[in-house]
C-alpha cells in the first residue's frame, strides 16, 4: 500500500487509534487524506507522525462530549497538514489549532444535535491566526433556534487574518450588523470571495451589500437563500435603485434573497462584473432595465415574474454572453408586450439562451431574427411550442437546440427548412406529442434520413390507431408505412373519382331523358327569382295557340274565325312580349290561359318549338293537376303511329279535334270543327292557379 493517497476509515465504530493494526497506517507514507471518527478522549496517534504528505485531515465527531482541543492533536504538528474538514463541532478551545501550523484551509460543520451552539467559541477559535494567510475559511451547518447576530464583537476575529474565501452557511445568522461588516471591509484587505447563504436575515433592502463597497479585493459576492424573518409588503417601487459595490467584483450572487418590483436598477463600480445572478428572487414584474454593469457577460433572471415585461430589461447587457431565464412566465410577459421580437435585439454577443419553463405558446416575432454570430445553444424546453423556431441567416454556430418536452407534433416543410439553413445543428426533442400518421410522414422521412436529432431513440409518437410507438420502430417500417399511406389515399381516390363519373352520366341521361322537365323547373325557379307570385284570378286568356310559322297564313284565320266566336286567344305575334325570352314567353303564354290548343300539321311536328311547347304544356298540366287544359287540331293527314311519343302519350287523355279532309267528310264539316272548338273552349270554372308578375307596388 505504498502507493495509497486517500484513506476513509470513517463510520466505523474505531475507537483504539494505539491498536498495532490501527497504528500500521503510519507505514503508508504516501497518504495524502485521512478520513477518521473521534470519540471522548481521542488523542492522535503519535507513530502516524511519519506521514509526512498528509495534508488533508477530516474528522467525524461520533459523540456530543467530543472536545476539540489542542491536547487532541499534540503531535499534529509534525506533519504538512493544509486542509483541515470537522463534521460536527460540540466545543472548541481558544487554542485548538496551536498545533495546525500550516493550515490553509478550514471547514466547520457545527451540527445541530449538540448541547449547546459553540459558534462563540469558533470565532474565538480563529484568533490563534492573527496576522496569518488563510486561502479558505468555511463555518456551516449550525442551525440553533435562538440563532445569533453578526456583529463586531465576532467579526473581529477575521480582520487581522489576511483571508482570501469566507463562507457563512447554514449558521441561522437572523442578523448582520451593517458597522460590523463596514469595519471588516476596510480591515480585511485579502478577501476576494465572501459568500453569507441560507441564513434567517431580517429585511434591510439591500443594505447589507452597500456594506461590502470598501473591499479592496473583492471578487465575489454570494448572497443566497437567506430566509428572512419579514418579508416587505409589496409597495409602489421606486424609479431608481443605486448600489455601490467593490471596483474589483467580477461576480455577483443575489439569489433566493430579495422581494419587490424591478426597477431601475443603477450600480457604481460595476465595470468589472462579469456574472451576475439574481435566481430565484421574487420579482414581481420586469419593467425595469440595468445600467453601471456593461460588461456583464453572464445573466440569469430564472425564477422571475414577467408577466409585466419590458424590452429594455437587458438592454445594458451589450457584452451578455450567457440568459438564464427558465420559469419566468416569459410566455405571458412576451404576450403583454409591444415589440416583444426585440427583447434580445441588444445583446448580439449571446452564445447560450436559456428560455425554458416559461409557457411560452409562440415565439414573439423576430426573437431570434438578430444576427448572434456566436450563438451556440438555444434552451426552449418545457414551453408550449408547436412550431421550430426562426433564427437570423447569418447563425452559423449554433451547436444545440432544445426542445424537450413542447407541443410539436410534427415538423411542416418550411419548418424543416429552417433546419437545414442552420448547419450542423443538434436538436433536443423527447417528451413531444408526435404523431405518426399519413399527414406527417414528410417529416416521418425527414426524422429517417438527419442524424441531427440527437435522442431520436427516445421520442414516441400516437399513431392513428391512438397506440402509442417509439419512434424508432416507425422509421425502421417507414416503406410498409409509407405504401399503405398511398393505399390508403389512391382508394378513396379511385372511388370518388369513380362515383364522380357514374353521377356525371347519370346526371347527363336523366338531364337528356328528362330535358324538358328540368328547364321547366329551372324556369320556374328562375321565374321566382324575378319576383313572381302565385296569384288566384280569370285568366286573360281562352287559349294559347301553338303553331308551326310555316301556317301562319291558316292559323290567322283560325284565330280570327275562333275570336269571333267572343273567345280571347294568345297568339305569338301579337302578345309576346318583347325583351323576354321565347321560352319565358311560352310559360307565360300557358300560364295565362286556360287551354292551350296545339295546331298539328307536318310542319310542327319537324319544329323543335313545338316540341318544346308541348313538354312545357304537359309538366304544367301535370303540376297544377290541369291534365285537361290541352286541345289538340290535327289540321294534316297524319296517322297516330306517325306522332312524336310525347303526343302519343297525350292523344287519349285530351280533347282532339280533326279538319276536315277527304277522310272525314261528309261528316266532319268546317261548320262542325268550329262548333266543337266552341264547345272545348266553353268555360267550366272561372278562377285557378297561374303566376303573373309583381306589381310594380
Amino acid at each position: 500500500m505504498h502507493g495509497l493517497q486517500v484513506l476513509s476509515i470513517n463510520g466505523n465504530k474505531l475507537k483504539y487509534f494505539q491498536d498495532d493494526e490501527i497504528t500500521k497506517i503510519s507505514k503508508i507514507v504516501s497518504l495524502s487524506t485521512l478520513s477518521i471518527d473521534v470519540y471522548p478522549d481521542f488523542s492522535f496517534p503519535s507513530r502516524w507522525g511519519t506521514l509526512s504528505k498528509l495534508t488533508d485531515l477530516r474528522i467525524f465527531s461520533r459523540s456530543a462530549k467530543v472536545q476539540f482541543n489542542k491536547e487532541m492533536f499534540v503531535h499534529i504538528n509534525v506533519m504538512q497538514i493544509m486542509s483541515l474538514y470537522i463534521d460536527v463541532v460540540p466545543f472548541i478551545s481558544a487554542d485548538f489549532f496551536e498545533h495546525f501550523p500550516k493550515l490553509d484551509s478550514i471547514t466547520l460543520s457545527i451540527g445541530s444535535d449538540v448541547p449547546n451552539n459553540p459558534i462563540d467559541q469558533v470565532f474565538k477559535s480563529f484568533g490563534i491566526f492573527r496576522g496569518k494567510n488563510i486561502t479558505n475559511l468555511e463555518i456551516n451547518s449550525g442551525r440553533f433556534d435562538n440563532g445569533f447576530i453578526l456583529n463586531h464583537k465576532r467579526m473581529k476575529y477575521f480582520w487581522a487574518i489576511c483571508l482570501k474565501r469566507l463562507t457563512l452557511n447554514n449558521l441561522y445568522i437572523k442578523d448582520i450588523l451593517i458597522y460590523a461588516v463596514q469595519v471588516f471591509s476596510i480591515k480585511s484587505t485579502c478577501l476576494e470571495y465572501l459568500e453569507i447563504s441560507e441564513n434567517t436575515l431580517f429585511d434591510r433592502e439591500g443594505s447589507e451589500f452597500e456594506a461590502t463597497k470598501n473591499f479592496k479585493n473583492l471578487k465575489v459576492l454570494k448572497i443566497i437563500r437567506n430566509r428572512r424573518n419579514t418579508r416587505s409588503k409589496r409597495s409602489q417601487p421606486s424609479s431608481l435603485y443605486s448600489y455601490v459595490f467593490p471596483k474589483t467584483l467580477e461576480e455577483l450572487y443575489i439569489e433566493d434573497n430579495i422581494a419587490g418590483d424591478m426597477v431601475n436598477v443603477e450600480i457604481m463600480n460595476g465595470l468589472n462584473l462579469r456574472v451576475f445572478s439574481l435566481k430565484d428572487n421574487d420579482m414581481w414584474s420586469c419593467i425595469g432595465s440595468f445600467t453601471g454593469i456593461i460588461n456583464v457577460e453572464y445573466f440569469d433572471m430564472s425564477g422571475w415574474t414577467c408577466e409585466k415585461l419590458s424590452i429594455n430589461l437587458i438592454f445594458g447587457f451589450p457584452n451578455l454572453k450567457t440568459l438564464k431565464a427558465s420559469g419566468s412566465h416569459l410566455g405571458k410577459g412576451f404576450v403583454n408586450t409591444a415589440r416583444a421580437g426585440y427583447f434580445l435585439s441588444k445583446n448580439l454577443r449571446l452564445q447560450d439562451i436559456n428560455l425554458s419553463s416559461n409557457r411560452i405558446n409562440s415565439i414573439p416575432n423576430g426573437l431570434f431574427l438578430h444576427p448572434f454570430g456566436q450563438l451556440s445553444s438555444v434552451n426552449m424546453s418545457h414551453n408550449n411550442l408547436t412550431i421550430f423556431p426562426e433564427f437570423h441567416a447569418s447563425i452559423q454556430a449554433l451547436k444545440i437546440i432544445d426542445l424537450t418536452f413542447n407541443s410539436i407534433t410534427h415538423f411542416k416543410d418550411k419548418d424543416i427548412e429552417r433546419i437545414k439553413r442552420l448547419g450542423e445543428v443538434d436538436i433536443l426533442l423527447r417528451g413531444n406529442p408526435f404523431q405518426c400518421s399519413c399527414k406527417t410522414l414528410q417529416f416521418l422521412k425527414w426524422l429517417s434520413e438527419t442524424n441531427r436529432v440527437q435522442d431520436i431513440l427516445d421520442l414516441t409518437c400516437v399513431t392513428e390507431k391512438a397506440s402509442r410507438k417509439f419512434m424508432s420502430e416507425v422509421i425502421s417500417n417507414l416503406k410498409t408505412f409509407e405504401i399503405s399511406c398511398k393505399t390508403k389515399f389512391w382508394l378513396p381516390f379511385a372511388v370518388s373519382i369513380s362515383s364522380i363519373v357514374v353521377l356525371v352520366i347519370i346526371t347527363t341521361v336523366v338531364s337528356f331523358r328528362y330535358k324538358y322537365a328540368v328547364e321547366y323547373f329551372l324556369l320556374r325557379f328562375k321565374m321566382k327569382m324575378k319576383n313572381y307570385k302565385e296569384l288566384t284570378q280569370v285568366y286573360p286568356y281562352d287559349a294559347f295557340i301553338s303553331y308551326s310559322h310555316a301556317d301562319c297564313e291558316w292559323i290567322k284565320q283560325f284565330h280570327d274565325k275562333v275570336s269571333s266566336m267572343g273567345f280571347e286567344l294568345c297568339l305569338d305575334a301579337k302578345d309576346f312580349i318583347a325583351g323576354n325570352g321565347i321560352a319565358e314567353n311560352v310559360i307565360n303564354a300557358i300560364d295565362s290561359s286556360r287551354k292551350v290548343i296545339f295546331i298539328i300539321t307536318h310542319d310542327f311536328l319537324k319544329s323543335t318549338w313545338g316540341s318544346y311547347e308541348m313538354e312545357m304544356t304537359r309538366m304544367h298540366a301535370f303540376q297544377k293537376g290541369r291534365e285537361g287544359m290541352v286541345i289538340i287540331v290535327v289540321r294534316d293527314q297524319i296517322k297516330v303511329t306517325d306522332m312524336p311519343e310525347i303526343l302519343k302519350s297525350m292523344w287519349f287523355k285530351i280533347t282532339c279535334i280533326q279538319w276536315p279532309n277527304d277522310n272525314n267528310l261528309p261528316y266532319n264539316t268546317e261548320e262542325i270543327f268550329y262548333e266543337k272548338m266552341k264547345m272545348s273552349l266553353q268555360k267550366k270554372e272561372e278562377t285557378t292557379l297561374l303566376y303573373s308578375r309583381n306589381s310594380a307596388e
